[in-house]
């Protein structure tokens, strides 16, 4: 299956972002890992960790969004659908256990990227 063709199956509309993010990976005793949130849909986020990160698709991990200009943060949970190994880092595929909210989407959209505007479907 092609991008294209998957990108059509998507429910969720994606959006470009540059979002801070913590991520406690399954078996590390929660320790916290920096990374980006790239993209991101009310359902699932694309991460990108600055250096190889040992996570494995199925992979169970909690997340903390940080709103930018703001100290809040949304937490969640979710399981990583894909790994894809670079040599600046690793960007991952994450799948939310629970979906984010209207509210919560555009304000991150809106200040996560200010040149994407917000559009609900």
């Amino acid at each position: 299956m092609d991008t294209s063709t998957t990108e059509k199956q998507r429910i969720r509309q994606r959006y470009d972002v540059n979002l801070k993010a913590e991520v406690s990976l399954t078996g590390e005793n929660a320790r916290e890992h920096q990374c980006r949130i790239t993209n991101l849909s009310a359902s699932g986020a694309r991460l990108h960790f600055e250096k190889t990160a040992a996570v494995k698709i199925g992979m169970h991990v909690a997340i903390k969004i940080f709103i930018p200009t703001t100290i809040m943060h949304i937490p969640n949970s979710g399981g990583i659908m894909w790994v894809k190994q670079q040599n600046n880092g690793t960007s991952v595929g994450l799948q939310f256990k629970d979906i984010l909210s209207e509210i919560m989407m555009e304000r991150l959209v809106k200040t996560g990227s200010p040149e994407t505007p917000y559009s609900p479907q």
